[in-house]
């Protein structure tokens, strides 16, 4: 029907689908000057570099997950699986200034290999990233992060030893409904499905 391919503006919002999560891991100082494991939840973020690999994410001014990777210059993304959502969801909600949220969700902190922050031990993804540049972009600072090492549970590679999708079993985010959606099925090979069209128009 024609109606359906009319657009509807609903002005300038934080809107992009699907957004990924991220517990964004970094070491925390506390007051007595102790070096504490924090994780953080957010969902905005991206690769932004083929060569250095690097990710982007953004972190609000007034966390305290922004002040750690100013200060130690590096910082992890555990990416969770659908299993431990109800975690994943908290520790966007609360402060490590509140209480300690790898002792409340019960997840375990580990000391990345390459750079100095916490990974989440319970993720089916990790990324290990030095801090490479930060941009300040109205509340949020962008900070981009060089990758130094990506692990991924065994049990979620496949027979080539790439990433499987459906083992991995991550949900995206979705701005704006605040809601938590799970990836989907298979639907095309990229840098593959759109070569059908060069074939049709050949075939013409």
């Amino acid at each position: 029907m024609e109606h359906d391919n009319i657009l509807k503006s609903i002005g300038p919002q934080g809107f992009l689908l699907p957004c990924p999560i991220f517990l964004v891991g970094s070491y925390h100082t506390n007051a007595d000057g102790e070096k504490v494991p924090n994780i953080m939840t957010a969902a905005w973020g991206c690769l932004c570099s083929a060569q250095p690999p690097a990710v982007a994410v953004a972190v609000r001014g007034s966390r305290q997950t922004h002040k750690a990777i100013h200060k130690h210059k590096a910082f992890t993304l555990s990416i969770p699986d659908t299993a431990i959502l109800p975690e994943t969801d908290y520790c966007g909600i609360f402060s490590v200034a509140q209480e300690n949220k790898f002792d409340r969700t019960k997840f375990t902190p580990v000391p990345a290999e390459h750079v100095d922050a916490p990974y989440v031990k319970e993720c089916p993804v990790v990324i290990e990233l030095t801090l490479m540049k930060h941009v300040d972009v109205g509340t949020h600072t962008l900070f981009i992060g060089e990758i130094m090492d990506v692990k991924i549970r065994e049990s979620c590679l496949n027979a080539e030893g790439m990433p499987n999708p459906k083992d991995l079993n991550v949900p995206a985010y979705i701005p704006m409904l605040r809601e938590y959606w799970g990836l989907g099925e298979f639907k095309a090979k990229a840098f593959g499905v759109g070569k059908t069209i060069v074939a049709s128009k050949i075939s013409e």
